[in-house]
């Protein structure tokens, strides 16, 4: 893949099932300030219907320079500020590569 291939991310979130109240509006936040940026061509946040408390991003970017800028913005910054305290395990960012 090179660097302006378009991109696509899974990321999985593991949050404490009771904090869903605080998490999923920092989420929704993130992923409407997130589809604003000009490299992002879909940003969309879901909580797992299996795993109560278990959020996943489903990104698409036009470039991993377009993901990496992303990881740079306030939002991000706000969002990891928010987020990372009440975090119950290790997030873990996917990129994809099609086969």
């Amino acid at each position: 893949m090179t660097d302006s291939a378009p991109l696509r991310v899974v990321a999985t979130l593991p949050f404490d099932p009771a904090s869903s109240d605080q998490v999923a509006p920092a989420l929704r936040a993130l992923a409407i300030a997130s589809q604003q940026e000009e490299g992002c061509l879909a940003y969309d946040v879901f909580e797992s219907a299996s795993t109560p408390g278990t959020f996943v991003t489903v990104e698409a970017w036009a470039s991993q320079a377009a993901m990496d800028e992303h990881m740079t913005r306030a939002h991000v910054a706000e969002a990891f500020g928010t987020l990372g305290p009440l975090l119950a395990g290790d997030l873990a960012i996917h990129p994809l590569t099609p086969l």
